[in-house]
């Protein structure tokens, strides 16, 4: 049981980490429209796509046609992680 606790923290932080990379690469596939709407694109938008469509609907994050979701995405990972690796 104690090696399971002790590789928590581990295993809790590569899945922030997993998230992040998807949300980068969510980015990218924005500006390739051939990969954006290619299998990978639209699992990657599945995975993603919730998650900043719940950021831009409680904080206004477009400005023109630049969204910035996907940035605050990323500082709230960031401090969710911090917050958790606190309690852990």
């Amino acid at each position: 049981m104690t090696r399971v606790m002790a590789g928590l923290p581990l295993m809790i932080a590569y899945l922030f980490r997993t998230y992040e990379i998807l949300i980068f690469v969510y980015c990218v596939l924005t500006f390739i429209p051939a990969l954006y709407n290619s299998v990978v694109g639209r699992f990657v938008r599945s995975l993603v796509e919730p998650f900043l469509n719940l950021i831009s609907r409680i904080i206004p994050t477009r400005i023109g046609m630049i969204d910035f979701s996907p940035i605050i995405a990323l500082v709230l990972i960031q401090v969710l992680a911090r917050v958790i690796f606190y309690i852990v």
